[in-house]
């Protein structure tokens, strides 16, 4: 009896404990998955913050950053300019301003008086006035006095419209641009070796040499001070035309080789067919017998005749065709192939061409700002660009006789008219306005756009700066974000840890042939935590994970797709 009570008594004791152990895993493991959901929630919401800001940085520099201090410098120093045009966009106003001042100004007399308040508004805006003295009035007229650097008389707006921005833009914080071309052509092995790459023949036809001795003389022209020599860029001009038609014509031949190509592989291809269609007919022994006994006959000068002739004749067609084909393949690849290289040291030459009579126009357009200036040529190249980069320019200009001051600030001068009359619009109640556009359509006036001028001077057109990092958490998107804490100062370091993740980028560009079938510039970016560091500190808790095989990277982006999605089935 006491033994049959003990037994019973172990009995429960071992189902509690098995009982106990198996509850206490199991509550163990869901504890366990909630603090790993929860560390995975929060890695998977700040790598989506970090696409964000990735995404953002692609926007403003062109491709993403392998960085991740790159991409912190990027969020906490960068500030997006934003100009609100749209109030500007939907206002218009006369084409005609004289002819609409005109019949303003007879319709509302005495309303408010112009002039006079765009001096008040000049004044309010810091606008100062020089007003003429004796000595001037009598020697020059009334003038109006303007200072330059020199380089913003030789680049002025009216010049930088002629010029052609796809060679250079112009740096008129050292001119590098222009100093560079100039002094690469300053010798001949330099010029020459910039095309180094290419044959020696190719070189020959394209007349690299002449080239050179052309953009040589046009820059010497411009320093040689020789009254006889005269800068010519026609020439330059003509060389960038013919090598444009002569690319034309390579293609086209590059298009005519193609379709060689194209039925000299058809001929193959058919050939080819016909004689595995022959020889299934005929047989591969017997086609095989003939060829060695007329190989046979041909060594004694004879031909075979009779069927084995005619078999003989057939497969020999059928091989030539081949044969024949197949060194027009040849020929066309290697034509393809010269004319390719031939397209590109023509278009590597356009774009010198086109750097260097971009360069020798811009010389020359400084030199002859120095002359009216100094009445003189400047003879060196050096000096010419020391005078652009250093040299203020005083310009005087002659106003209408008349007793008053002239603006310091025209700019200003300018913003205040257009508010000025801004206002007297203001002052106009809205039936007298109507009659006012009435009596101007009728006369024949049109209305218009807003200038950016314009629009600032009514207030239509406002600036607004903001931080980059503002922009890309604003609060659309901290709206739909979880319900986890944005922390940008640690944003680039896995939580609950002192490391960062892994970042890297990439970017692919197509050759010539490449664009030619289509490719386009691809970006990508990828950026990852291992496992082990997702979870770290829970080593000894997740082994039963672990064991499961629960070990995947938590990722974002790719280097092999342009995707930007996570890889938690996002």
């Amino acid at each position: 009896m006491n033994s049959t009570i003990t037994k019973f008594i172990l009995w429960v004791i071992i189902i509690c404990l098995a009982y106990f152990g198996l509850y206490g895993n199991i509550t163990n493991e869901i504890h366990v998955r909630k603090v790993m959901d929860k560390r995975k929630s929060e890695n998977i919401q700040r790598l989506k913050d970090l696409r964000e800001i990735q995404l953002e940085y692609k926007r403003q520099n062109g491709t993403y950053t392998g960085n991740s201090d790159t991409l912190i410098h990027f969020l906490f120093n960068t500030e997006v300019e934003f100009i609100n045009t749209e109030k500007a966009d939907e206002d218009s106003i006369a084409a005609n301003m004289r002819k609409w001042n005109s019949i303003q100004n007879k319709m509302v007399r005495n309303l408010i008086n112009p002039k006079k308040e765009a001096k008040r508004i000049y004044k309010e805006n810091g606008g100062e006035w020089t007003v003429l003295n004796e000595k001037q009035k009598i020697k020059k007229g009334y003038i109006q006095v303007d200072y330059y650097m020199a380089y913003d008389l030789s680049f002025s707006e009216e010049y930088k419209k002629t010029r052609n921005n796809n060679s250079y833009a112009i740096d008129t914080d050292n001119l590098t641009n222009i100093t560079k071309i100039y002094e690469n052509q300053k010798d001949y092995l330099k010029f020459k070796n910039s095309f180094s790459n290419y044959s020696e023949s190719l070189i020959e036809k394209l007349e690299i040499d002449n080239i050179y001795t052309i953009i040589h003389s046009n820059f010497n022209s411009i320093f040689d001070l020789n009254e006889n020599t005269i800068i010519s860029t026609e020439n330059l001009l003509s060389q960038i035309s013919n090598n444009k038609k002569e690319i034309s014509n390579l293609e086209k031949n590059i298009a005519s080789e193609n379709d060689k190509l194209e039925n000299a592989e058809g001929m193959i291809r058919s050939a080819i067919h016909q004689r595995n269609t022959y020889t299934e007919t005929i047989g591969v022994e017997t086609i095989e017998k003939v060829r060695q006994k007329a190989e046979k006959k041909a060594e004694k000068g004879k031909t075979l005749r009779g069927r084995k002739g005619v078999i003989f004749s057939i497969i020999s067609s059928q091989d030539s065709t081949e044969n024949t084909n197949k060194k027009i393949v040849s020929n066309c690849k290697k034509e393809i192939s010269s004319f390719e290289n031939e397209i590109s040291i023509r278009k590597k030459l356009i774009v010198v061409l086109e750097e260097n009579f971009q360069a020798i126009t811009d010389i020359q357009e400084m030199q002859n700002q120095y002359n009216n200036i100094n009445k003189k040529d400047c003879d060196n190249f050096n000096s010419l660009r020391d005078y652009n980069l250093t040299k203020e320019i005083k310009i005087v200009t002659t106003l209408k006789k008349g007793n008053y001051t002239i603006p310091k600030q025209p700019y200003k001068w300018k913003q205040a008219i257009l508010e000025a009359d801004y206002l007297v619009e203001q002052a106009i109640d809205d039936e007298m306005m109507s009659k006012i556009k009435k009596k101007y359509i009728e006369s024949g006036g049109t209305f218009r756009d807003l200038t950016t001028e314009e629009g600032y001077a009514r207030g239509l057109i406002t600036t607004v700066i903001q931080p980059v990092k503002d922009i890309i958490f604003d609060n659309i998107y901290m709206k739909n974000r979880i319900d986890i804490p944005l922390n940008l100062d640690s944003i680039t370091y896995i939580p609950y840890t002192d490391i960062k993740y892994d970042f890297a980028a990439k970017e692919f560009k197509p050759n010539m042939i490449e664009q030619s079938q289509g490719e386009i510039d691809k970006y990508f970016f990828k950026i990852y935590a291992k496992y082990d560091d997702v979870f770290s500190g829970m080593d000894e808790e997740n082994k039963v994970l672990r064991k499961n095989g629960e070990r995947e990277n938590i990722e974002i982006g790719s280097l092999e797709k342009t995707i930007t999605n996570g890889n938690w089935g996002e």
